[in-house]
This record gives C-alpha cells, sequence and structure tokens, in this order.
C-alpha cells in the first residue's frame, strides 16, 4: 500500500489541485496554485490544503 498527498487551493471558492512546475533535473518542483501562486510552504492566505489517498494496488 502507497500513500501519496495530494494538494488542493480554496482561494476561489473550490478546492482546485495544485499544480506542479516543471524541471529541468529529475525531482518534480513544489506544487504551487496557477490562481494565486501559493505553495504549501508559502501559503500567506492559508488557503492551501490536502488530502492523503491510498493506493491498494502496491
Amino acid at each position: 500500500m502507497s500513500v501519496y498527498r495530494k494538494w488542493y487551493c480554496t482561494c476561489k471558492g473550490l478546492p482546485v489541485e495544485l499544480v506542479y512546475e516543471e524541471n529541468f533535473e529529475e525531482e518534480k518542483g513544489e506544487p504551487f496554485c496557477q490562481g494565486c501562486g501559493a505553495t504549501p510552504s508559502s501559503d500567506p492566505k492559508q488557503t492551501v490544503l490536502y488530502r492523503d489517498i491510498e493506493d491498494w494496488e502496491d
């Protein structure tokens, strides 16, 4: 079983999934909101939330 985290931003009223910035390196960048630019580490309006998703197929 794997657990992964999905990030959302509620700056526009409804939760919208955050997108990951593209990096030229192998690792993913930090997710950010395309509407307000908030990230999990920089969220001044406190609109970013998350949900842990369990994957039972592993």
